[in-house]
């Protein structure tokens, strides 16, 4: 991503003034830090130490959305809770590489971790978050889409969400693990959300129907909703049509951030322009190349540079 270039140095008397440009994409959520903790059997007794080859680490959560857009161009901030830890300083590091715009709010030092395990056909997690801090999301800056990371996170700030909705911004929502929010969003029906994308059982979840009979229902909720179904593709109704993509045959190395960069990519080509079934292809290349890493987070963007 190409930084613009800074405005002429001010002469003449005039009063320099600090505008921060609009984004074409806002990211809410929190930042996980995540360890991917190797297969062990047994586990070290007390007292021991064992070494492996390696024990990855990278960031997750609404990480993986913002790297993922900024390796595609896209101008982006990544609205977050940040309380000054370790972690916390590490992120921020990073996005100032990857070039996206941070705007926090407070919470207690490094909030959100995350131990993962991942056999490269599904995950399971240990989770540990700072949740009370997410009742205090600040203002959202408007950009032409906001993606709120989670059902979750959505129904947590109503307000805000509907703040920045009003202000012109579109509203793109992924899923979440936590079955009574996506039990609201199978009662809803006055379409708070623009863009809803939930895996097949967070779907059938939300509604208690098969994921093919849920689109539908959850029609209530979202303008646009798709649904992803793993090495099986993706379907749902864009621009009121049905759609439908096949997923790429790619060796799979790791699933998480599958579904968080198959939606920022469907973000990226609404922002490109694209038709509605181009749009489902590109989502299906970009997730395709993110399965091929360790986690969701893009660190070099040269992997999504021809997309």
């Amino acid at each position: 991503m190409r930084n613009p270039s800074p405005p002429p140095p001010c002469s003449g008397g005039c009063i320099e003034v600090n505008v921060i440009p609009r984004p074409r994409l806002t990211v809410v959520g929190p930042v996980f830090f995540e360890v991917f903790l190797p297969a062990l059997e047994p586990l070290p007794a007390p007292g021991q130490e064992r070494y492996v080859d390696a024990i990855p680490t990278g960031f997750g959560g609404e990480m993986n959305a913002a790297s993922v857009a900024a390796a595609l161009g896209i101008d982006v901030t990544l609205v977050h809770p940040s309380g000054g830890g370790m972690v916390d300083l590490a992120a921020e590091a990073l996005m100032l590489r990857l070039g996206i715009r941070s705007v926090t709010w407070p919470s207690r030092p490094d909030p959100f971790l995350s131990l993962v395990l991942s056999d490269g056909s599904d995950r399971s997690f240990i989770s540990a978050g700072d949740h009370a801090c997410l009742d205090h999301v600040p203002e959202i800056p408007v950009a032409p889409w906001v993606l709120v990371g989670g059902v979750k996170e959505a129904y947590t700030v109503p307000g805000r969400v509907a703040e920045v909705r009003a202000k012109g911004a579109r509203i793109a929502v992924s899923g979440c693990w936590s079955a009574p929010h996506l039990e609201l969003l199978g009662r809803e029906r006055t379409q708070p959300f623009d863009l809803l994308v939930l895996n097949r059982n967070e779907a059938e979840v939300a509604t208690g129907l098969p994921a093919e009979d849920a689109v539908a229902r959850l029609a209530g909720a979202s303008v646009d909703v798709v649904v992803t179904d793993g090495p099986r593709g993706a379907f749902g109704i864009l621009d009121g049509a049905a759609v439908q993509v096949e997923a790429l045959p790619v060796p799979v190395l790791d699933l998480t951030g599958a579904g968080d960069s198959f939606l920022t990519g469907l973000l990226v080509a609404r922002l490109r322009g694209m038709a509605s079934n181009d749009m489902l292809a590109f989502a299906a290349r970009v997730a395709s190349r993110i399965v091929g890493i360790r986690g969701g987070t893009v660190v070099d963007p040269s992997l999504l540079a021809d997309l």
